[in-house]
């Protein structure tokens, strides 16, 4: 083929812009940096490969080129690169340099994108994060009071004594003395249940989750919150997420407004006392309550669901557990023969099995991605030169699925992974994070769950209620939404609730 002169022409500024775009978004590139992992389409293959695969993307690399950490070139991430860690043990040598590779740079930018903070706050969120510098540290003094109240103590004791007595009272109401068999759908139930019990326990009497309008907005405000992170004009480019985001920040408004504050638990007195002090609005306040659900609610939620699913699901597993839970229940009969039941829940977070079964949840289902952001540049290992201003990512299925790791079994459920006394290194299990950045709400998270399961099977018998033959059939799993550590049910499970004779009834009450 032949092309004319103006044809001729038109072709090569083609080509010389295409070049020029190319050359633009690509990251200048290091030699001493993790070696790079070429995309199959130039440019956009890695982008493509996130959109088709998710965070099965990394696993497929991370199988395929076995290095420790590599580099993607990806445009329009900041630098146009990302680090990705597929060694455990590099994890634990990214954990001992938070100040250096830090998520809490990383927090503060997701939390003006997902709160959509006011100009100001968001100035003065992200300025001074770790409180090195000789003057106010918003964020840092957020995350002191976090770990303060969140912590094993009075304050944590008091947010699950709420929250199990609404857990207690929910249940009682719905299942006991009806002289029924009550069908629920598994996951929509355990999402009210657990949504409504922790919101109450943090948020006080005047908790704006036991709306049934908020909760959902709950729900719309998790579907895309990557998309309020990362899209321009959220508004409309993730419009659900941002609809439920404004229901909920009109809701809290109104808390704040009302001083709902006032009988909510220490752990939201206290970020409310903070975010006062340096000034903040109290349209920024409800924002950041707003979007606070998410770190409370996202992945305890899910990993309630899995951790009652596999238990009952499984009826040796499911007599294990009660096995073991029934030693712990005191027994009083009282007046007119009522019963009053009383367990510890410090006792029932030590059972083994149980505890085996939650951190199995955790591994099994455990996506995610934990982030750190380059604050200055760094030899990792005196050997991978990491540049200041990348995102680092640790994707968790990389180290969740590893084989060598966890043993032949390792895409399995085996709820007694974590019983036989075998020790697995932190950075293989990232189920709450690791290092200066574990989890503050880890206990709280573990005591409502804990406590929901030592009611439910104590209490009741859950079995399939529709399906071939009612048997139990496995849900699947929905990798969809990359803001979840936790992946939930891709299908739905539908169970009948049956109360179990001399258990049932009487009063519950969880002491610590």
């Amino acid at each position: 083929m032949e092309f004319s002169g103006p044809q001729a022409f038109v072709l090569l500024v083609t080509m010389l812009v295409l070049f020029l775009i190319i050359k633009l978004l690509e990251p200048l590139r290091d030699a001493e940096e993790p070696p790079y992992i070429e995309p199959t389409i130039p440019l956009v293959g890695h982008a493509i490969g996130l959109l088709q695969r998710k965070y099965d993307y990394y696993t497929d690399l991370g199988n395929a080129n076995k290095l420790p950490i590599f580099t993607l070139a990806l445009p329009g991430m900041p630098k146009n690169r990302v680090y990705i860690i597929n060694s455990s043990n590099l994890v634990l040598a990214i954990e001992k340099l938070p100040k250096k590779l830090s998520f809490w740079f990383v927090q503060a930018i997701f939390t003006v994108g997902m709160a959509g903070l006011s100009k100001r706050t968001a100035q003065v969120l992200q300025d001074n994060i770790l409180g090195t510098e000789d003057r106010p540290s918003l964020f840092m003094d957020g995350m002191m009071e976090f770990h303060k109240y969140l912590k094993p103590g009075e304050a944590l004791d008091r947010m699950t004594r709420l929250s199990t007595s609404s857990l207690a009272d929910s249940i009682e109401r719905q299942f006991v003395g009806k002289n029924t068999t009550k069908s629920i759908e598994l996951w929509a139930w355990v999402h009210k249940e657990m949504a409504t019990a922790i919101t109450r326990g943090a948020y006080g009497p005047q908790n704006p989750y036991d709306d049934p309008e908020i909760r959902e907005a709950f729900s719309a405000l998790e579907t895309n919150v990557v998309g309020l992170i990362s899209f321009p004009f959220p508004k409309w480019t993730a419009a659900t997420a941002y609809k439920g985001r404004t229901k909920l920040v009109n809701a809290f408004r109104r808390y704040h407004i009302s001083n709902g504050i006032q009988g909510a638990s220490a752990y939201i007195q206290g970020s409310g006392n903070i975010a006062s002090q340096h000034k903040l609005p109290i349209l920024d306040k409800a924002r950041l309550d707003a979007v606070g659900g998410h770190a409370i609610l996202a992945n305890t939620i899910p990993t309630a669901f899995w951790t009652l699913y596999h238990i009952f699901s499984d009826q040796s597993l499911l007599e294990e557990v009660r096995d073991a839970v029934k030693p712990l229940v005191s027994s009083k009969e009282m007046e007119h023969g009522n019963w009053k039941h009383e367990i510890d829940i410090t006792k029932i977070r030590e059972i083994p099995i149980l505890k085996s079964v939650l951190y199995e949840s955790l591994r099994h289902y455990g996506s995610g991605t934990g982030t750190r952001i380059v604050v200055e540049d760094t030899l990792l290992e005196d050997r991978y030169k990491l540049k200041k201003g990348t995102f680092i990512f640790m994707p968790n299925m990389l180290y969740h699925q590893n084989r060598e790791i966890w043993g032949d079994d390792v895409d399995s459920f085996n709820a007694h992974r974590f019983s036989t006394g075998k020790h697995y290194n932190s950075g293989a299990f990232r189920g709450f994070g690791g290092g200066a950045n574990l989890c503050p709400g880890r206990f709280f998270a573990m005591n409502e769950i804990f406590a929901c399961c030592a009611m439910m099977v104590l209490r009741f018998d859950l079995r399939p209620s529709r399906g071939a033959g009612r048997e139990w059939r496995h849900p699947g799993t929905d990798g969809s939404n990359m803001s979840l550590l936790v992946n939930p049910p891709k299908e739905t499970v539908y169970a009948d609730v049956i109360e179990k004779p001399g258990w049932a009834l009487g009063e519950w009450i969880f002491k610590l």
